[in-house]
């Protein structure tokens, strides 16, 4: 995600935290495609040694939030966000932590703090072509996503969005599932994932995602079509359509941004995500 388009929800959480309850209009399948401009921009890297980011954590308990070191494995995707560019050249990325597996963020947690699950970037990190290589998306991870994908359809209140079960299609390829409870840290979610699997192999045919792992995911519908081996188990994610949010910003009696997102079949369940967002003015 670019920094505009951060811009962009901020301001849009800051009106929700002014205003209240902000009413919205979700729009039907085929009305609003997003404009090409809107869709939140995603560069892959794959690392080459070891890598330290710092990474947010926060007590609610002590209303404090810290920065913590993690170090990102070599060999591990990442989905980030080039910050400094000089002379064409890419000197300082930012990386999404919220599309990191739970299996490289845990290092950086300490007994009562909590990360954060929407949104969350790391602090700068250098880039250089010793530290990373630029790759292609992978075909596990979903188009113009982070991978935070939530339980339900599109709710037609913005403040009530990312408030259900979640699944996550990491960056580094991992299948993770959340549950939902409002009195479980700042957000609702747990740290640890109640499921989780490394994706073992990834198939794409139309709109369709075939995930395959070894173990299954409870709560998740994914299939058993093998007895043994690396691809016992396969989930299938089926990309539906289009669902447009316009906030209304009560002050200036006025819609003020709108926010996109994809409405997803996971298994045989109905999940929603974030695909892109923008402005009315813009």
């Amino acid at each position: 995600m670019n920094s505009k388009s951060r811009d962009i929800i901020l301001a849009v959480l800051t009106l929700v935290a002014v205003i209240g309850v902000v009413p919205t209009k979700a729009v039907a399948k085929g009305e609003r495609q997003p404009p090409k401009k809107a869709l939140i921009t995603q560069y892959y890297y794959e690392t080459k040694k070891p890598i330290k980011a710092a990474i947010t954590v926060s007590n609610p308990t002590a209303n404090r939030a810290m920065d913590r070191w993690m170090t990102i494995p070599k060999g591990t995707i990442v989905l980030g966000q080039p910050v400094v560019v000089k002379n064409k050249q890419i000197k300082q990325i930012t990386i999404k932590s919220t599309s990191l597996s739970y299996a490289v963020k845990k290092t950086a947690l300490l007994p009562g703090y909590y990360f954060e699950q929407w949104q969350d970037l790391t602090g700068n990190v250098a880039y250089s072509h010793a530290r990373f290589k630029k790759v292609s998306k992978p075909t596990y991870t979903l188009p113009n996503s982070d991978g935070n994908l939530y339980l339900g359809s599109v709710p037609k209140a913005y403040p009530n969005t990312f408030l259900s079960d979640k699944v996550a299609i990491t960056a580094d390829g991992y299948v993770e599932r959340y549950r939902y409870d409002p009195s479980n840290g700042p957000e609702g979610f747990s740290n640890r994932p109640i499921g989780m699997a490394k994706i073992t192999k990834s198939t794409v045919k139309g709109n369709v995602r075939y995930l395959y792992y070894r173990t299954h995911i409870t709560g998740l519908n994914d299939q058993r079509v093998r007895r043994t081996g690396q691809y016992r188990y396969r989930l299938k994610l089926a990309d539906q359509y289009i669902r447009t949010q316009r906030v209304w910003d009560g002050g200036k009696q006025a819609f003020v941004a709108d926010i996109y997102y994809a409405q997803y079949r996971v298994g045989n369940q109905a999940y929603y995500t974030e695909v892109g967002e923008k402005a009315i003015d813009d």
